[in-house]
């Protein structure tokens, strides 16, 4: 069938207007989509931004609480240590505060004491041998002079004391002869003595002709010449006049406490 020429040009003429407006409404519709999908990445970067300057900001606030929290750790153990310190300052203070103390109530009692040891020291020189006995008593008087002097101090009198008991522990070691004067029945004789220890007191006229001893149970002398040879060897061999030898001397048996 044949158309008319005016109405195909008509036809072409709607169908390219069709066309158009299609061709000029499908570029604006991804424009839009374009345009809306560019807000989106920039929203999307500014949370991003938000959430990194977020996530700083909590780290940052993190850091800060560890050594916040260090720091405190830190300071309550310095507080633990030093609490420690002072407890142990304050013990200490008081324990030297009890010594003082009982110092104080020592230095009361001392003198007392050191008067009863130094009367029963005398009373032991008395009742010993009497071999240097005038030095002997004479040191026991001196040493009763310094203990009852105010002037003087504890700690000295207490070392002179000692060295008292210290001198007669000491003569009960040793083996010595000396010369001398022996009253005995009011006669006053020059002897040679020979003392052994606290054991024995012998003495000999400068003539050997008298040898005898001190009986320490009868608090006495007892002439024996029985003993002039051996005192008189004993006498040699102790200023190294003599050898060493063994000989038999009139030495006390040793009595049985009580």
């Amino acid at each position: 069938m044949n158309r008319n020429p005016s109405s195909v040009l008509l036809t072409l003429a709607l169908a390219a207007t069709a066309l158009g407006v299609h061709a000029a409404t499908a570029p604006s519709k991804v424009q839009n989509a374009v345009a809306a999908q560019e807000q989106l990445d920039k929203a999307a970067a500014a949370s991003q931004k938000k959430i990194d300057k977020t996530a700083t900001g909590t780290q940052d606030m993190l850091n800060q609480y560890l050594q916040v929290t260090q720091s405190t750790d830190e300071t309550r153990t310095y507080d633990d240590q030093l609490a420690q310190i002072i407890q142990a300052q304050t013990d200490e203070m008081s324990s030297l505060n009890t010594q003082m103390s009982q110092v104080g109530d020592v230095e009361k009692g001392l003198p007392p004491l050191m008067l009863q040891m130094a009367d029963s020291l005398t009373q032991y020189v008395k009742l010993d041998i009497p071999y240097r006995e005038d030095e002997r008593l004479a040191k026991m008087q001196q040493l009763h002079t310094l203990l009852t002097n105010p002037t003087v101090a504890v700690t000295d009198k207490f070392q002179r004391l000692i060295q008292a008991y210290k001198d007669e522990i000491a003569a009960g070691k040793t083996v010595e002869a000396y010369r001398g004067e022996l009253t005995d029945e009011g006669k006053t004789l020059t002897v040679n003595f020979l003392r052994v220890g606290h054991l024995l007191l012998a003495y000999q006229t400068l003539d050997r002709s008298v040898t005898g001893y001190w009986d320490k149970q009868n608090h006495k002398w007892v002439t024996d010449n029985d003993y002039r040879n051996a005192v008189a060897q004993a006498i040699a061999i102790t200023n190294k006049q003599a050898p060493p030898d063994l000989m038999e001397l009139p030495v006390s048996a040793p009595e049985v406490s009580k």
